[in-house]
């Protein structure tokens, strides 16, 4: 059976995803704002036999299309944090300043980037820049740095409440979310008033705290 993906996002990122898993012959659902988007024009129009299909749309496309069939993985490719945005579709949960602010206070300072709209950018890599397809050793190609603990473990251990999901690596600079994981924090967070969840790979990572509407 061919693996399955659900790609938000069809810009240079998710036109990049999807060319490559359709390479390794995996099925993929594309979702976009823009039916002229870049993996629109550039994946479909190659033709795909099938493989993959377009959707438009955005949040609320991506959620109806991932609760009537969860993915293998579901691939983020837009410039906000996606998880907390389908928690918050699904749940009638909007951002929390004051649990992003006992968040970070919970966290190592050094790895938070920025604090805004209840949510926490992360990285190792505060000052280098990254290389555009990394393949994620444990010593950093761009700064030497030795990383023997992924940023998914450590935010895991420092916010044990939280929903903290791995951005596994399917190639290097193809990451996504196994769909599992993330039904789960979709099922989790429908008996929360409260809920912190992030995302994060082996360098990187966001961290958004919500709190249900009205609460």
């Amino acid at each position: 059976m061919h693996k399955t993906a659900l790609v938000v996002g069809g810009g240079v990122y998710g036109a990049t995803c999807t060319r490559h898993l359709l390479g390794e012959g995996w099925q993929c659902v594309v979702i976009d704002q823009d039916s002229l988007c870049l993996a629109a024009r550039s994946v479909l129009s190659g033709g795909t036999d099938g493989k993959v299909s377009f959707v438009r749309g955005g949040v609320a496309a991506a959620l109806d299309h991932f609760t009537s069939h969860v993915p293998d993985y579901l691939i983020p490719t837009v410039p906000f944090h996606l998880l907390a945005a389908l928690v918050s579709r699904a749940c009638g949960f909007v951002p929390s300043e004051l649990g992003a602010s006992a968040t970070a206070a919970a966290l190592p300072p050094d790895l938070i980037l920025s604090s805004s709209g209840g949510t926490l950018v992360l990285s190792y890599n505060r000052e280098g820049s990254c290389l555009p397809v990394c393949p994620a050793p444990s010593v950093c190609p761009a700064t030497g740095e030795h990383r023997t603990r992924p940023l998914h473990t450590v935010l895991r251990h420092a916010l044990p409440t939280a929903s903290v999901l791995e951005s596994v690596q399917l190639a290097p600079g193809v990451g996504g979310l196994r769909g599992d994981d993330v039904a789960a924090v979709l099922t989790r967070a429908r008996e929360e008033e409260n809920i912190v969840v992030g995302t994060a790979c082996r360098c990187h990572g966001v961290v958004t705290a919500l709190t249900k509407r009205g609460v």
